[in-house]
């Protein structure tokens, strides 16, 4: 991918054997199940970055129940309306990549990088990458989404689903008149759960991000957005305390609350997504 810039000095990588090199001799090894360590040096770089392995494990299990499909089938319809033929998709966030390799199966004549701070995400995306048999088109990287590797002007589009914007990294990456798909709560999302954690009294709706002001100073402009909302029944309660662990939750929650979901053989949630499209318009 030739995209990629050495996070140390910003010289391009280029492939050799199974290591990614620069000019200035800094390398990076492709781990065995194909995805690439590019984190900066520093406090990041280190074996706690990002959600650790039953984290990761966890959430793929949930995803790859359909719970959440879906919140796929629209971000993937979104992403083949905007993509040019052999366009580069950063998908900035990417967890265990559910959301990248399915927009990559959909859309096959797009490339994609999913880019995350959790190696154990990235090394678990790697391998979903090839059980879907997209890994030739498909890569994955550690990194940040605040410090992405990545040449300037060298990506069609951005997909943050969920996941921390940062809207002047990711216009900079974007060539102009390029586009940022973001997907986060809605209003509604997961109300249920909720009022079981913290009670029904003590629960509020969500307050949905505006990220066409927060993106507007960096030259983007609202396209569209869209709403997706639909009921979910999840059963099992090993699917429940996923789920419960995908979310920020799982941090601020009183030990009864948590006691009360792990009782529970099904919970039925509302699912509610808010997702804008905005397009590069007045790239700096």
């Amino acid at each position: 991918m030739t995209e990629l810039i050495c996070p140390i000095c910003g010289a391009p990588l280029v492939l050799c054997d199974r290591a990614l090199r620069c000019e200035s001799g800094h390398s990076y090894d492709i781990a065995a199940s194909g995805y690439c360590n590019l984190l900066r040096p520093g406090k990041l770089r280190n074996r706690t970055s990002g959600d650790d392995r039953g984290m990761v494990l966890s959430r793929g299990r949930f995803l790859s129940a359909g719970y959440y499909s879906p919140i796929l089938d629209y971000a993937a319809e979104a992403i083949n309306a905007i993509m040019p033929e052999g366009g580069l998709l950063i998908d900035a966030g990417c967890g265990e990549g559910y959301y990248t390799n399915g927009i990559a199966r959909r859309t096959p004549g797009i490339r994609v990088l999913g880019v995350d701070a959790s190696k154990h995400a990235c090394e678990a995306a790697a391998k979903g990458a090839s059980r879907a048999g997209v890994a030739d088109r498909v890569k994955y990287i550690t990194a940040s989404s605040a410090a992405l590797p990545l040449r300037g002007d060298s990506a069609a589009a951005v997909l943050s689903i969920f996941s921390p914007c940062d809207y002047g990294e990711f216009a900079r990456v974007t060539s102009p008149e390029g586009w940022l798909l973001v997907g986060s709560a809605g209003r509604d999302h997961l109300f249920e759960l909720k009022e079981i954690l913290y009670g029904r009294d003590n629960v509020r709706e969500n307050v949905p991000i505006e990220h066409a002001v927060l993106a507007a100073p960096f030259g983007y402009c609202e396209v569209s957005r869209r709403r997706v909302t639909f009921s979910a029944e999840i059963v099992g309660g090993e699917h429940i305390m996923a789920l419960y662990s995908m979310t920020p939750y799982r941090w601020r929650t009183p030990r009864e609350g948590e006691a009360a979901l792990s009782t529970l053989p099904k919970l039925t949630v509302t699912v509610d997504f808010d997702f804008t499209l905005l397009e590069l318009k007045n790239k700096a």
